[in-house]
């Protein structure tokens, strides 16, 4: 992970270029170097497959199924499409 900072103005912006490394946006479980399948990208938010059911109940509960933009494919490990959706292949 590659974290750099510059000031524009009077606001410093910092830029993260997470590299190879996958992480659930909920539960920061690290998934770089897990075979583990599923996971969706709710309104970009990577949710992982063990956040996923309980995350589901909820978007289902609020009616917001409109918020998933992608999901994996049934073969697909979550640190493969996470990397998918940094290349915005949706």
């Amino acid at each position: 992970m590659k974290i750099t900072e510059r000031k524009v103005g009077k606001v410093t912006v910092i830029n993260i270029d997470p590299g190879d490394v996958v992480l659930c946006d909920l539960c920061n479980k690290d998934y770089t170097n897990s075979d583990e399948k599923g996971g969706f990208l709710f309104s970009g938010k990577a949710v992982c497959p063990d956040c996923a059911p309980e995350f589901m109940k909820s978007v289902k509960l609020y009616d917001e199924e409109r918020f998933i933009v992608s999901e994996a494919r049934s073969d697909e490990t979550f640190r493969d499409f996470v990397y998918r959706i940094r290349r915005r292949e949706y």
